[in-house]
């Protein structure tokens, strides 16, 4: 009873003082979280920029490892490859889900819920529309059905359980709110200036890329609905796409903080000499080698060992990729060792990079597969043409960037080299406008075969110029099946066949169940690894590699 009434004093204390407090004539100011960030303090230019830095920089980063084209994701269009790695095991995968929601679109949503009822706002929220379907474009692109409608809403119409939404809805509404927000883009109203790390602002050269990325998006569907394809390709003039280096949609690192620099720059920094560098994939390799494109040493370097010099009969390794190899028997991977491949290009380990979002070469080789096969007008060849010499140009101008910066990256990764080693590596990475005239005179530039054959030619050309966007080169794979990827003999939960999709993440069984079990129901397949998207309908793929893989002890063919 003591206890009792020393409580019930306590209680009747504590709302003495509330009451008192509460007659004050600053009761809002008291009442009031002073760490509170009010709508009007909220600066919509800092939130896209938030996103764009962290979004882009994931998308050239990757997900599945330390990316840049090299992580796990580019091993399935043969991109990379990597001696230790296991890509073809089932399993969580909740990195692009997470980050998007958590952190992209959901600021994007905010951007859009700020600025959509201030009519000299509308390019803010144009552009934010654009964003966010370019970021929840790889989320479904990634797992199928997601999250679309009842996500990102304002706080008071939250919902904790939203229902999954079919893909080809979530298509439909990608197109309509591109179309929409391309046209309400409008140059004589206030945009984000600066604070816009790839346009800086510029609204028109935001409405080409609205329209490119309708391009992209219809051609990824057209295996599955042709109709919806050209609805969203056969409208498009070639003044509505970006189709010069001056309208690419690119962001560069930055050497004003270190989380703004290269990743890549900032490893080698903490790693120094002993860094691994990881791998280039067979397929680029051997696409290159075959086609004497001299942009090979733009992305990889010849291979480190030299042991077969010391045999007249073996040739020395030269630019050599590696396939894919997972869970292998061990006698697999030794032709693969002791440095007898070629890894990523030290041009690739700068501060300052570009940091691609889409190129006009991409914007051609998606022009010359639409009029291949019908879709809209124009020559397949011209714009093929066009695009070999888009990604040849910007090839030339990365490494005009890159090279001045490489003398300290070249001190840090090779101590011992003198000033002359240097200056001579540089040099032979040098792209000259020479030896691209000369390749755009090869045969390499002609399209040639039946309308398949043709298709292979384009899309292997586009598997080059995307590097190092690995998802954008995971799902062309999908869609097309090339280029055909050289994979071991796997013995891990997929057996070397490479995934259509992620599962949804383990998380979503228990928060958001009710959900998840619907979306499963509708699944065709399991939720796993090898259930096709919905888009994911070429009934062709996916295509095997018919050469055998060698199996040796030696690093080498005799």
């Amino acid at each position: 009873m003591k206890i009792y009434k020393n409580v019930k004093f306590i209680i009747v204390f504590s709302i003495a003082i509330l009451i008192s407090n509460a007659c004050t004539d600053k009761f809002e100011e008291l009442n009031t979280r002073n760490d509170l960030v009010t709508e009007d303090l909220v600066d919509v230019n800092l939130m896209l920029t938030r996103v764009q830095v962290k979004s882009i920089k994931e998308e050239i980063g990757g997900n599945f490892g330390n990316g840049y084209g090299n992580g796990i994701i580019g091993h399935y269009s043969g991109m990379s490859s990597t001696i230790g790695s296991r890509p073809f095991q089932e399993g969580d995968a909740p990195e692009v889900w997470s980050s998007t929601y958590s952190t992209y679109t959901n600021n994007l949503s905010e951007i859009i819920r700020l600025t959509k009822d201030d009519p000299e706002l509308i390019n803010k929220t144009a552009i934010a529309r654009i964003m966010k379907v370019w970021a929840f474009a790889k989320v479904t692109d990634t797992y199928g059905d997601i999250p679309y409608f009842e996500s990102n809403l304002p706080i008071e119409q939250a919902i904790f359980d939203p229902k999954y939404d079919s893909q080809k809805s979530i298509y439909e509404h990608f197109f309509a709110e591109l179309k929409a927000a391309a046209v309400e883009l409008d140059p004589s109203k206030e945009s984000y200036g600066g604070a816009d790390l790839i346009y800086a602002g510029d609204v028109e050269k935001w409405r080409k890329f609205a329209n490119s990325l309708r391009l992209r998006l219809a051609l990824r569907i057209r295996y599955a609905d042709q109709q919806m394809a050209i609805n969203n390709i056969s409208d498009l003039q070639e003044s509505d796409l970006i189709l010069t280096r001056a309208d690419d949609a690119i962001m560069f690192t930055s050497t004003d903080n270190a989380d703004n620099q290269n990743e890549l720059y900032n490893h080698l920094k903490d790693i120094g000499s002993g860094m691994y560098k990881n791998i280039i994939g067979q397929e680029l390799v051997n696409i290159m080698t075959s086609k004497n494109d001299p942009r090979i040493k733009i992305w990889a370097d010849t291979a480190k060992a030299e042991f077969p010099k010391d045999d007249p009969a073996i040739d020395y390794f030269g630019y050599r990729g590696m396939p894919v190899l997972g869970l292998v028997p061990v006698e697999y991977k030794y032709p693969w060792q002791l440095e007898s491949v070629s890894r990523v290009s030290d041009l690739w380990y700068v501060p300052v990079i570009e940091a691609p979002v889409m190129r006009s070469s991409e914007v051609y080789f998606a022009l010359s597969e639409a009029a291949l096969f019908g879709l809209r007008g124009g020559s397949a060849q011209a714009y093929y043409s066009a695009g070999v010499e888009a990604a040849m140009s910007w090839a030339k101008e990365f490494y005009e960037t890159c090279a001045p910066q490489l003398p300290g990256v070249l001190e840090t990764m090779y101590p011992d080299w003198s000033e002359d080693d240097i200056a001579l590596l540089i040099a032979h990475k040098e792209l000259t406008q020479a030896e691209i005239d000369v390749f755009l005179a090869s045969p390499a530039t002609i399209l040639s075969g039946s309308p398949e054959q043709q298709l292979e030619q384009i899309i292997i050309q586009k598997n080059i110029s995307l590097y190092p966007l690995e998802y954008q080169n995971w799902a062309e794979w999908r869609r097309t099946g090339y280029p055909i990827v050289q994979v071991g003999p796997d013995d891990d939960d997929l057996k070397g066949v490479s995934p259509r999709r992620m599962p949804w993440p383990d998380i979503e069984k228990t928060t958001n169940s009710e959900s998840y079990k619907e979306a499963l129901s509708r699944l065709s397949g399991d939720d796993n690894r090898l259930t096709k998207l919905w888009w994911d309908a070429n009934p062709s793929v996916p295509y095997y590699n018919p050469d055998p893989l060698p199996s040796m002890d030696k690093p080498w063919v005799e």
